[in-house]
C-alpha cells in the first residue's frame, strides 16, 4: 500500500490543499524527511533536483507552526532572490486563506517596505542570509521564537561566499532550534561543516521517484569554431518548447544570442547584473513560453524551478560533477522526461567521462546527421591476413534516433 500525505501526519488543511492540486502521493524524499522534521530532529537531506525537496520541508514546517502565535517561528535561507521568491510563493499557495503569514526578505530592495511587512507578524520568513542578518542586527526581526531554520541549496550556502552569514544566523537562534539542510548534492565537506551547528543530525540520501520517465544524458563533439552553429542545429533537431543553455563566459553570449535570433530561435540572456525586475520579467516570460531558449550562467540559474524545461545544454563544460548535476537537474523535474547535452571539443572528452564516472550517469556520445541523433560508427578494422588480398572496409551501420514527439532520443 502506497504512502499518502495523510499517512505522514501533515495537518488536515494542508492535505486538503494538496488534494485539490491532485497531489496524493509523496515523493521518496518527502516520505523520508517529513516524519523526522515533525519529530524535531536536525537533518541533512540530499535528493536529486526536482524531486520535491521544497515541499519536504514546507509541509512539516507549516504543520508545526502555531498560527495564533504572532511570532516568526521558522526561517528558510536560500542563496538567490529568485529562489527566495519561489519558495515564498509555494508557501503562500499552501496557505491561501491566511494573509501576511509568509514574508520574503532579499537584498537590493527597499528595506523600509520589508520592515513594514515584518510588522504584520509573519510566522515564516524566507530570506537571503545577508539581508536577514542586517534586519536582525537592526532589531527589526526577532528570532527568539524561531523553532526551525532551513538552509536550501546547502552545498552552496556553506561555501566561502555564504558560509559566514549562514553561521551567524545560526548563532542568533536558540541552541535547541531545529536545523535542516537540503541540497541536490551533499559532499562530505558540507556534512562536516554542518556538524558545527547541528545536533545528532540524521543524514538522508533519497532517490528519485519510482517510475520517473528519466533524463537522457548525451554529448556532441564539435570543432570549437562551429559550436554556435552546432548549438543552433541541436536546438532545431530536438524541437522542444523550452531549453536552458549554460555558458561559463559571458563574453560568448552576444554571439550566441545574435545567431539564434537571426535563425528565428528567440532567446534571452539571464545575468546577475540585470535588475531584480528585469530578471523576474525574463524568467516569467520564459515560463510563459514567450521565448524558447534561456541562456544563463551557473550563478544566475542556481535554484531556478521551471517545471516544464525539456532540454539542458552545457555549451561550456560544468566546473565539476556537482555543478553538472545541478545544471542538468533543471530538466526532468518530478519524474518528467528530459534531455541533457554537452557540446565539447575532442580535447574535453575526458571531462565528460570523469563526470559520468563520478555521478554514475551514462553520458553517451551522439552526432547529428540528416535531422537525427546517431550513435558514432565503430572504428574500421583493416586486418590483412598473410597470403590474402586486403580485407574490404566495413562498418556497422550507425543507429539512428529520429525525432518523435519533439524529442530527438530513443
Amino acid at each position: 500500500m502506497s504512502t499518502t500525505f495523510a499517512d505522514l501526519h501533515i495537518s488536515a488543511p494542508l492535505v486538503n490543499i494538496l488534494r485539490e492540486r491532485n497531489m496524493e502521493k509523496p515523493t521518496p524524499v518527502q516520505v523520508e524527511a517529513i516524519p523526522l522534521i515533525l519529530e524535531g530532529r536536525d537533518a541533512l537531506v540530499e535528493s536529486p533536483t526536482g524531486t520535491g525537496k521544497t515541499f519536504a520541508y514546507l509541509l512539516p514546517l507549516l504543520s508545526k507552526v502555531n498560527m495564533d502565535k504572532k511570532d516568526v517561528q521558522a526561517i528558510v535561507l536560500a542563496p538567490t532572490h529568485e529562489l527566495v521568491m519561489q519558495i515564498a510563493r509555494e508557501a503562500e499557495r499552501l496557505l491561501p486563506s491566511i494573509e501576511n503569514v509568509v514574508v520574503p526578505i532579499i537584498g537590493g530592495v527597499d528595506v523600509k517596505r520589508q520592515v513594514e511587512r515584518l510588522k504584520k507578524k509573519p510566522v515564516l520568513v524566507v530570506a537571503t542570509p545577508g539581508r536577514l542578518l542586517e534586519l536582525i542586527d537592526q532589531r527589526k526581526l526577532k528570532v527568539h521564537e524561531v523553532k526551525t531554520v532551513v538552509v536550501d541549496e546547502a552545498d552552496r550556502m556553506l561555501d566561502a561566499g555564504f558560509g559566514k552569514p549562514v553561521a551567524e544566523v545560526m548563532k542568533r537562534t536558540l541552541r535547541d532550534t531545529q536545523r535542516l539542510l537540503f541540497s541536490a548534492t551533499l559532499p562530505e565537506g558540507v556534512v562536516e561543516a554542518a556538524e558545527v551547528f547541528t545536533k545528532d543530525a540524521a543524514v538522508i540520501r533519497a532517490a528519485a521517484p519510482e517510475g520517473a520517465a528519466g533524463v537522457a544524458h548525451m554529448y556532441l563533439v564539435s570543432d570549437p569554431r562551429k559550436k554556435v552553429d552546432n548549438l543552433r542545429r541541436l536546438l532545431r533537431l530536438v524541437d522542444v518548447r523550452s531549453s536552458i543553455v549554460f555558458v561559463n563566459q559571458i563574453e560568448k553570449v552576444d554571439e550566441i544570442v545574435s545567431k539564434l535570433n537571426y535563425h528565428h530561435l528567440p532567446c534571452r540572456f539571464l545575468h546577475r547584473d540585470a535588475s531584480k525586475e528585469d530578471r523576474a520579467r525574463t524568467l516569467q516570460q520564459f515560463r510563459d513560453g514567450v521565448f524558447p531558449v534561456l541562456i544563463t550562467t551557473d550563478v544566475s540559474a542556481r535554484g531556478i524551478d521551471i517545471p516544464e524545461v525539456e532540454c539542458i545544454v552545457h555549451y561550456d563544460p560544468a566546473s565539476d560533477a556537482d555543478t553538472y548535476v545541478h545544471r542538468s537537474g533543471r530538466t526532468g523535474r518530478m519524474g518528467r522526461a528530459g534531455l541533457v547535452f554537452s557540446i565539447i571539443s575532442s580535447q574535453e572528452r575526458f571531462i565528460v567521462e570523469k563526470f559520468s564516472k563520478q555521478t554514475d550517469l551514462p553520458i553517451v556520445e551522439k552526432f547529428m546527421s540528416h535531422g537525427a541523433l546517431e550513435d558514432p560508427k565503430p572504428p574500421v578494422k583493416t586486418a590483412k591476413p598473410a597470403g590474402k588480398s586486403p580485407a574490404s572496409k566495413s562498418s556497422t551501420p550507425a543507429k539512428r534516433v529520429h525525432k518523435k514527439g519533439g524529442f530527438g532520443t530513443k
